[in-house]
């Protein structure tokens, strides 16, 4: 859990005014943990702080400190007055953000004075002492590069776009080919040559290629391979595959290197719809972050 100063700047970019949510205090059983943080703006919200009547109350309260700008903090009991019966209590702080109010972060935390009073805090993903608060900076997520603004292209980003660990790059050549609502955690490029981006992204970008020309999906193929990646999945059949790889070692690339592209991409026994291939991809993707996470303590 940490604040994510780069969404916060996004959706301010895209709504205006915008209240971070934060979970200040836990105590007995609760749906979230201390730093969960969720975003509102007058029409939408980010994130979530548990669902269910608390979220409910706590959106709605968050959308009136909009109008004033106005911060706030409040202890909610999980109980019978919320229609719920998980017998803990959630403590909310809620602050309002546009341009002129962003804080500012240091090297690896978002530190700022409080309007309102809250108890001492020492917890590993919030803090607050003497009318300040202070909440680790989220990292960079993972670079995730997604070639082409087709069926599966955008089946793809409309599920990763939810996941705070991924950091996302969606190419086409054609701006017309992406919704008009792409959301503000997604960079989205418009570029004739797309093999020409190829080397500004960074070298441990996982990348998927899914655009409408085998053509270009083989450019894009060669131009990663004489790039670098920590991943680049191809979608298309083992025919094609084939057919690719034959046509990369004609080039002269090493069938060692060629091999370090994945086709088919996902899972293909979960089938061919564009939902389902995305579905696909992303079990793989977390099965990778859990595995970096948690592979030595497996190992052992």
């Amino acid at each position: 859990m940490a604040f994510d100063l780069k969404r916060l700047k996004q959706l301010i970019d895209c709504h205006g005014r915008v209240a971070r949510i934060v979970i200040t205090d836990v105590r007995g059983s609760t749906p979230r943990t201390v730093g969960t943080e969720m975003f509102v703006w007058n029409s939408g919200q980010d994130g979530t702080i548990g669902g269910g009547a608390l979220e409910y109350q706590v959106t709605n309260a968050a959308q009136l400190a909009l109008v004033d700008q106005h911060t706030w903090t409040h202890t909610y009991p999980l109980g019978p007055n919320l229609g719920q019966c998980c017998g803990g209590s959630v403590g909310i702080l809620c602050e309002v953000f546009d341009n002129t109010t962003l804080p500012t972060a240091a090297v690896d935390f978002v530190a700022r004075p409080l309007s309102v009073s809250i108890k001492p805090i020492d917890h590993s993903n919030l803090t607050v002492k003497s009318g300040e608060i202070r909440e680790p900076l989220r990292p960079s997520g993972t670079p995730i590069w997604i070639w082409g603004a087709g069926h599966v292209g955008r089946a793809l980003v409309h599920i990763l776009q939810t996941l705070p660990q991924f950091d996302l790059t969606w190419v086409d050549f054609d701006q017309s080919r992406f919704p008009p609502n792409t959301g503000g955690s997604t960079t989205v490029i418009q570029a004739s040559a797309m093999p020409m981006l190829v080397p500004h992204a960074p070298t441990d970008a996982h990348h998927f290629i899914l655009t409408h020309s085998h053509d270009l999906d083989l450019a894009l193929c060669h131009a990663l391979l004489k790039h670098d990646f920590e991943y680049a999945g191809l979608i298309g059949s083992d025919t094609k595959w084939s057919r690719f790889r034959k046509r990369l070692i004609e080039a002269g690339l090493e069938v060692g290197h060629i091999e370090r592209i994945t086709c088919p991409i996902g899972r293909p026994e979960y089938g061919k719809h564009p939902s389902e291939i995305a579905i696909g991809i992303l079990c793989n993707l977390l099965s990778d972050e859990w595995a970096k996470t948690y592979g030595d303590r497996v190992a052992k």
